[in-house]
């Protein structure tokens, strides 16, 4: 716009050819420092003058805003990852969940959806568009790392899922996990049948293969349509109000020693034990009002939250 006004002014005050015109413009706005083009008179050594300072004034003020803009995107991006740091820090008896692909996303949402406290370790820097906006917590960088996991919390964390892609990285991110946390209740995803021996020598208390639990589901549904329809619901939520839980019944708990029918589950709370999981991993699949409820006992049970709640409450612990 300057140069614009420049050349007209020139044109119409001296009487220039447009040529000469702008390269005096050229000369004048970048303070090249040649000669005029042609002798100016007062009001065009004036014009000249405003011409310099205008050109120089803008560019001082464009520069002044480029850096500033720049700046404070980088110290805005530091604030938000100084605060996810601090976020994932605190954070405590949580879940790692390696790997943002295809199945990285289903476990997000499932955990999400359960309001599990939880963090995404991937190595794609676009992941970060996708987490941030939705203040999930997330860390970038490579799982397969020590320092990564130790960043994620390992040492504090409930479990890990190494839902990556690549079967080679996922046992060397098994292998990392269990080295660091020896107590750790590690999940991992075999792309192939071979990989799962691995999985589990490097450490894996669980391996899930998606194809092979596809295949089932797939025969599932078209031979048992309505039971698959059920369980759906059930394990996924669907429209209903109840869900399936796991409670834990601790040393102290008041209901270690009683049998289902002096612990009265059904009737206080509403909730259905439906297997019990014995401390020696056994499970007792089909429990009857004689079972008897022990320390170190996991109780499989399905209810509304209000139902969980108050079988929580009733659980408990003796004084």
């Amino acid at each position: 716009m300057i140069a614009g006004l420049g050349i007209l002014g020139y044109v119409l005050i001296e009487g220039w050819p447009v040529l000469d015109a702008a390269y005096m413009v050229v000369i004048t706005l970048f303070t090249i420092g040649f000669s005029e083009v042609r002798p100016l008179s007062s009001v065009g050594r004036t014009f000249t003058m405003a011409i310099a300072i205008l050109g120089v004034g803008t560019a001082v003020y464009a520069a002044g805003r480029a850096v500033e803009l720049i700046v404070e995107g980088e110290m805005s991006g530091y604030r938000k990852r100084r605060r996810m740091t601090k976020k994932i820090t605190e954070m405590r008896n949580h879940y790692i969940i390696c790997g943002y692909g295809r199945v990285g996303h289903q476990v997000t949402e499932a955990l999400h959806a359960s309001r599990a406290p939880f963090v995404i370790v991937d190595s794609k820097a676009e992941t970060v568009e996708e987490l941030e906006p939705r203040d999930i917590p997330h860390l970038i960088g490579d799982a397969t790392s020590n320092e990564t996991l130790i960043t994620a919390g390992i040492e504090r964390a409930r479990a890990l899922i190494a839902c990556s892609d690549s079967d080679v990285a996922n046992v060397y991110i098994t292998l990392s996990a269990r080295s660091l946390n020896p107590k750790l209740y590690i999940v991992a995803r075999a792309g192939i049948r071979d990989t799962e021996k691995k999985l589990l020598i490097a450490g894996a208390n669980r391996v899930i293969s998606p194809y092979f639990i596809a295949g089932i589901r797939m025969a599932a549904l078209a031979t048992r349509p309505v039971i698959s329809d059920f369980l759906e619901l059930v394990t996924h939520g669907g429209q209903l109000e109840f869900n399936l839980h796991e409670l834990s019944i601790g040393a102290h708990s008041r209901l270690a020693g009683k049998t289902l029918q002096e612990a009265a589950i059904r009737s206080t709370s509403g909730a259905l034990v439906l297997a019990i999981r014995r401390a020696d991993g056994s499970f007792d699949l089909q429990p009857r009002a004689s079972s008897m409820i022990h320390q170190g006992d996991v109780l499989v049970v399905i209810g509304t939250d209000e139902q969980i709640s108050l079988l929580q409450a009733m659980i408990g612990t003796t004084n």
